[in-house]
């Protein structure tokens, strides 16, 4: 299926025009607190610490609340608050996390709640009883189960912000979002970290990383773990041992899976076709590859692949949300179903037409350039923010 380019405009209809409140200052800066689980590993750490450090470098008030997790690294030295709440306990903790939040609130007022799971919202819904606060809450991974009692604990805040199309039909159609209250907003990618790699910049990669110059060299980033289907990508490398003998895979990512991949790779005898790099900061990895394999069950958009395309990098990923947005079929890549054997056959015979390879990484960092860079998000973001915060 063939998807045209999307180019992410926001909706007229999505967000107000912050000059109809001129009394709330609209140029004032914005207070905003994010109620997360907690700073573990993934993409969603990831884009509380972005726009929180963007907004924070433009004059803004941010501030964090959740658990310490395996990469608040990220958030040690940061230059905006982290306030340490135990959102991932029991309904006991909660109640106590909601009252160390209220007493926040007293001395740190807001404009925005912004969350980022449902129990998040929950608590953010009890601190609503205490100050008419706006609730935004962003969907990060669509397409979860909400059957059942889990409905009743599906609270999709004030307003909902998706980075995806796909996710923005999942809240219409199975969460019931009515579709005024939903803004769609892509994530983006700043293109000066992610420079497009030229031959030498290939070549030189491939050095550092001890590949060859004629290898084909496929490229994994992301968590070992639930739902990323990695073990996908080991089997693309057994399968090709005859039709692309000089392939070799690159994985990036740590995660509760991966002495399960080291053992899966010793046991295939395929440590000469797929490295382990850890987690690492993957640029060197996208410089020194010829396409980026994502197999994923869910995503939320996939930074990863607008990550590797804007250094021309193709992708061949599962139709997961995102989708829409990256991939124009033979044309900044590929997409197959969410289907092992699908995906297996649909990586080989995308990896074998390198001059296809070639050109589909021209056009993927085209397009990535043109539409999804941090500063449309950061942008959109801000006048969402804004929009929720004059209606209060």
């Amino acid at each position: 299926m063939n998807h045209p380019p999307v180019a992410p405009a926001l909706a007229t209809d999505d967000v107000a025009d912050a000059s109809a409140a001129p009394d709330r200052g609209p140029d004032r800066p914005l207070r905003i607190l994010h109620l997360t689980a907690g700073s573990d590993a993934g993409g969603l750490s990831t884009y509380i610490f972005r726009l929180c450090d963007a907004m924070h470098r433009q004059g803004h008030r941010v501030a964090v609340a959740g658990e310490r997790g395996a990469w608040h690294w990220l958030f040690e030295n940061a230059p905006f608050p982290w306030i340490e709440v135990p959102l991932k306990g029991s309904p006991l903790k909660l109640w106590q996390c909601h009252n160390m939040l209220r007493r926040y609130l007293q001395a740190n007022p807001v404009d925005v709640l912004h969350t980022h799971y449902r129990r998040a919202t929950l608590v953010a819904r009890a601190l609503q009883y205490h100050r008419n606060l706006p609730i935004l809450y962003s969907v990060h991974l669509s397409h979860i189960t909400i059957a059942g009692p889990r409905r009743w604990l599906s609270d999709f805040g004030d307003h909902t912000h998706c980075a995806a199309t796909e996710a923005k039909f999942w809240l219409m159609q199975e969460a019931r979002v009515p579709p005024k209250k939903i803004t769609y907003i892509p994530h983006g990618i700043e293109p000066s970290k992610w420079p497009v790699a030229d031959d030498a910049t290939r070549a030189a990669a491939r050095r550092s990383l001890g590949l060859n110059a004629d290898d084909r060299v496929a490229v994994y980033v992301g968590r070992l773990d639930t739902p990323k289907n990695e073990r996908w990508v080991i089997d693309v490398a057994d399968h090709a041992r005859h039709s692309i003998p000089n392939l070799k895979i690159l994985m990036a990512g740590d995660g509760p899976h991966e002495m399960q991949v080291r053992k899966r790779i010793a046991a295939d005898n395929l440590q000469d076709r797929v490295i382990l790099l850890g987690h690492c900061n993957p640029l060197i990895a996208y410089q020194a590859a010829d396409a980026l394999l994502l197999p994923s069950a869910r995503e939320g958009f996939s930074l990863v692949c607008a990550e590797a395309m804007s250094v021309g990098v193709p992708v061949l990923r599962t139709r997961t949300s995102g989708t829409r947005e990256l991939i124009i079929e033979d044309v900044t890549g590929r997409s197959v179903p969410i289907n092992r054997d699908d995906f297996i056959a649909g990586a080989v015979d995308f990896l074998i037409d390198l001059p296809a390879l070639r050109r589909m990484g021209a056009a993927a960092a085209e397009h990535v350039r043109m539409h999804f860079t941090f500063e449309l998000q950061l942008a959109r973001t801000l006048d969402l923010y804004r929009s929720l915060a004059c209606k209060a």
